[in-house]
């Protein structure tokens, strides 16, 4: 009886090592390079473990078992992150570490929305609007050159210093810089009011002045979305996607390659260099089978632009 006993409390305790045993959980490499804006954790576990995540210094976050695999995209930031993966079936728990490198920012978050938005604005301005403000922006540099900037009255007390032969001829020198002063001030009012009208019009054309941290859509248009990846102030990537059929429409195609130009150009690149060789992909995918979001790589300025098609829409990653 007792050696009975003593074999069934053997098999017991086998029974639970083995199921200790076919606990699992993979996360590929532990270290990640993130591709596009994001680096990719993905791997198995067990069908009905609970899934979770936490990067360091951020909340846990729970991550989808879809039949014991999962995915998780951590967004790229300028510092390296520590991810710990956990995977909890009944009382067994199982941690893996990941750490996903760092990258470059574009840039300036505000930095680069503000200048992108005012190019926006100021291309869909009237012609003679857009005229009238360039002849504002010489105007005032010309007078900042000069030093010309001085208030009436220092100019009077100038004047009245100088020989009574030569106040005549200043009064009315100035006078007519004062009558020029006048009309370019009225010039910048009919411009900031248009600059107003313009703004408000194109209101879902412009990118958001403040994010919070992470991926997320920022411009959503008809034609086109712009997705960014905004961390602690830096902008860290964007993508640029697009509807295949819009490709397939010149005025829709049009729309989309003004914002491609504008992107490009606030994030540093030279945009005619990039569109040639966005251009000749084009040509080239129209006879490719390929499904792939990330098939071609355009470079300029130290900015990569990840070029791909889906069966449904052209993707455009833009990092550093």
């Amino acid at each position: 009886m007792k050696k009975m006993v003593t074999g069934i409390i053997g098999l017991l305790a086998l029974f639970t090592l083995a199921g200790c045993g076919n606990h699992q959980l993979t996360v590929g490499a532990t270290t990640k390079k993130p591709s596009g804006m994001v680096a990719v954790i993905k791997g198995k576990t067990n069908k009905g473990a609970k899934l979770s995540y936490q990067i360091s210094g951020q909340s846990k976050k729970t991550v989808k078992n879809t039949d014991g695999a999962y995915i998780i995209e951590v967004p790229a930031k300028t510092k390296d992150q520590k991810v710990t993966v956990t995977s909890k079936d009944g009382t067994n728990v199982i941690h893996k570490k990941v750490i996903v490198k760092k990258t470059k920012a574009l840039g300036n978050y505000k930095k680069v929305a503000n200048s992108y938005n005012q190019a926006v604005i100021g291309m869909s301005l009237s012609k003679s609007t857009q005229q009238k403000a360039k002849q504002l922006a010489q105007a005032q540099q010309k007078a900042k050159t000069a030093g010309t900037q001085t208030s009436a009255a220092k100019a009077k007390a100038a004047i009245a210093k100088l020989p009574a032969a030569e106040q005549k001829k200043a009064v009315a020198k100035l006078k007519a810089q004062q009558k020029q002063m006048q009309a370019l001030q009225q010039e910048a009012k009919e411009v900031q009011s248009a600059m107003a009208t313009a703004k408000k019009k194109n209101q879902d054309k412009l990118l958001p002045t403040s994010l919070k941290n992470g991926v997320q859509n920022v411009i959503t248009q008809k034609n086109y979305t712009v997705r960014a990846n905004y961390q602690d102030q830096n902008l860290m990537g964007l993508t640029l996607i697009v509807p295949t059929k819009a490709m397939k429409n010149k005025d829709r195609q049009k729309d989309f390659g003004t914002t491609f130009a504008l992107l490009t150009t606030e994030v540093g690149a030279k945009p005619k260099s990039v569109m040639k060789q966005f251009a000749k992909f084009q040509k080239d995918a129209k006879n490719s089978t390929s499904t792939s979001t990330a098939t071609h790589i355009i470079k300029s300025n130290g900015v990569k632009f990840q070029v791909g098609y889906s069966t449904t829409h052209l993707y455009i990653y833009i990092t550093k």
